[in-house]
């Protein structure tokens, strides 16, 4: 009964994902979270997340990089569907990733109104995800009901592209990252529970 959580990691990312933000997500005690990657299908992802919304499950998509770009992408294909997300998460979007193919012209920051919430994390001291302009790392919403919120390190905290997802060890994790960003995440996916849950 709980959430149905997609894991999205960027580019060369799968095993920084699969020691991190994965393992943390499942020792939380989350039981259906899949990974997948940047390059996969966002009619395929869509297919299997609307098939868990008609079980009457809600719906997470966590990106990280240039799966950070990929959620949004499969996000706005389940708004097309009519499938409500409850949350939505991105993590670097931006910066060198735009130059990727498939990323051009492409913009990460407008929410698709069928999400409820969007975390949106960046660091000044990520040259490969985020933005020169300050403005254009900021995720803003389509409709006044949707929660968007957007969480920055500046430069001098030194949180780098990878800093941004350790989970483990321990002693290494920043510990700003720790309560911004990692705990943070799990307290809204902690949040969500399936009363009053209409199938669509």
């Amino acid at each position: 009964a709980g959430p149905r959580v997609a894991v999205i990691h960027g580019f060369m990312a799968r095993r920084l994902m699969q020691r991190n933000l994965l393992r943390y997500l499942r020792s939380k005690g989350l039981s259906d979270v899949t990974m997948y990657g940047h390059l996969h299908s966002v009619d395929s992802i869509s297919d299997e997340l609307q098939a868990s919304r008609r079980e009457g499950r809600k719906l997470v998509i966590l990106g990280y990089s240039q799966g950070g770009f990929h959620a949004v992408k499969v996000a706005r294909e389940l708004e097309r569907r009519g499938v409500e997300i409850a949350l939505l998460v991105s993590i670097a979007a931006g910066g060198l990733g735009r130059v990727f193919p498939g990323r051009w012209g492409f913009d990460p920051r407008n929410v698709p109104t069928n999400v409820d919430v969007c975390l949106n994390f960046f660091s000044q001291g990520d040259l490969l995800g985020c933005d020169q302009s300050h403005q254009m790392n900021e995720a803003f919403g389509s409709s006044a009901t949707q929660r968007v919120e957007n969480h920055m390190f500046h430069a001098h905290e030194g949180v780098s592209h990878i800093d941004l997802v350790r989970c483990y060890p321990e002693e290494r994790i920043k510990p700003a990252v720790r309560t911004q960003v990692i705990e943070r995440i799990m307290t809204e996916i902690s949040g969500l529970n399936t009363s009053g849950f209409q199938h669509m």
